[in-house]
């Protein structure tokens, strides 16, 4: 049985896909960039343990920052996969029929028996 590939199907799930990465772009990553929200260093004072709470908060930014690229870098490779497969199945559904034209024109007409 040949597999169907539905490429409306594709572009629906890549729409959804869009909107998650435009929403990580917009709302989320802005919030962690340096002077916003929680971009900006909490003032731990020098209380004893102040150093380990900033170091703490520093690699907690860090990983944060680094997990939201690597996740925004995802978000673009499914996007740019979803798109080449939807393409690639049209294309493929459009050469499929073009064969399949060619077939039946050079069927010739069956003989019908006495």
């Amino acid at each position: 049985m040949a597999r169907q590939l539905d490429s409306d199907a594709l572009r629906a799930y890549r729409d959804i896909v869009q909107a998650q990465l435009e929403r990580l772009e917009t709302e989320v990553i802005p919030k962690l960039e340096n002077g916003n929200e929680l971009g900006r260093l909490p003032a731990f004072g020098t209380m004893d343990g102040a150093d380990t709470a900033r170091e703490n908060y520093t690699a907690f930014h860090e990983g944060a920052w680094n997990n939201l690229q690597a996740l925004r870098g995802a978000l673009i490779g499914i996007i740019d996969t979803l798109n080449t497969s939807g393409d690639l199945s049209d294309e493929s559904d459009e050469l499929a029929v073009t064969d399949m034209s060619t077939v039946n024109n050079n069927i010739e007409p069956a003989q019908l028996l006495p």
